[in-house]
């Protein structure tokens, strides 16, 4: 037998009036309704939980032996219904997220700001690159992902966030390390690194489509290779790169940043599963949720 545990409720706030109006009240339902859920769970049982009479309710004995087992089964229904609620709410349960490096600063402040707002929500990170997250994001092993310049693909969404300014970054020993800001059509004759396109397609196509756009075809490195390219060909290599200070913590060693003037910017994006947001975790939904509503 399976009792439903809206019958252990009406029993056991019944049990605490011994007064149907007031225990309908309680329940807010009416007397004739809480008549016939205590009556059926009486049948259930098949036992008197109550005698009642035109002026008086009172627990039967075997009522009264059932009142605290009923009150334990009522406060773990209700402890379940409650977790159920909090998952599907986003209160709770479990966030992947993926992290690239560029988006290091505005990810600490979404991060802060979610543990607040949800702090029953366990968010496993990782970082890697743009590329290899919308890849993770695609094949589910990721709820989303904060990406950096990063390139369309099949099976994912790539909403802008917002755009982060950009630097120069060159060799402490470069000619223009000494500066405090230069414009981007000043670098027209030198050579600009570029990442692994396997990590960074989106942002080599990037940094070509800025050239461009102040006026010139950027010279750079035949097929940059290797998780390191960028920063060896900045550091060894005499190369110039772009970056955002939020990237610089992982290039800051041996590099100096320098401003753009005028001001440049790259994208950051949440890279989101291509499928119906009803089919997405409600706690990835409440990040999404809350990134879109920090970028405004």
């Amino acid at each position: 037998m399976a009792l439903d545990p809206r019958l252990l409720r009406a029993f056991v706030a019944l049990a605490g009036e011994l007064h149907f109006g007031r225990a309908a009240a309680r329940l807010h339902v009416t007397q004739p309704a809480l008549s016939q859920q205590i009556a059926r769970l009486e049948r259930q049982l098949g036992v008197r939980l109550f005698d009642r009479t035109r002026t008086r309710v009172e627990l039967t004995e075997a009522g009264a032996a059932a009142l605290e087992s009923a009150r334990t089964a009522v406060g773990a229904a209700a402890a379940v219904e409650e977790l159920a609620h909090g998952h599907a709410r986003g209160e709770a349960g479990e966030l992947r997220l993926g992290l690239s490096p560029g988006a290091h600063y505005v990810a600490q402040t979404l991060l802060a700001e979610f543990a607040r707002r949800r702090p029953a929500v366990r968010v496993r990170a990782s970082q890697d690159s743009s590329s290899a997250l919308a890849e993770q994001v695609a094949d589910g092993r990721l709820d989303l992902a904060i990406g950096f310049c990063t390139e369309p693909r099949a099976g994912v969404d790539c909403d802008w966030l917002l755009d982060e300014p950009a630097v120069v970054a060159v060799a402490s020993d470069h000619p223009i390390a000494g500066r405090a800001r230069v414009a981007l059509a000043e670098l027209s004759a030198e050579t600009f690194a570029l990442v692994d396109s396997h990590d960074g397609a989106g942002y080599n196509r990037a940094v070509t489509e800025r050239c461009r756009a102040a006026g010139f075809e950027p010279r750079t490195r035949p097929d940059p290779h290797g998780p390191m390219a960028w920063e060896t060909a900045v550091r060894s290599e005499r190369c110039v790169g772009l970056t955002t200070r939020s990237a610089a913590p992982s290039t800051a060693r041996g590099v100096h940043l320098l401003e753009l003037d005028p001001p440049v910017s790259f994208p950051l994006e949440l890279v989101q599963p291509s499928t119906p947001e009803t089919a997405r975790r409600p706690a990835a939904r409440a990040f999404a949720a809350l990134a879109h509503e920090l970028s405004r």
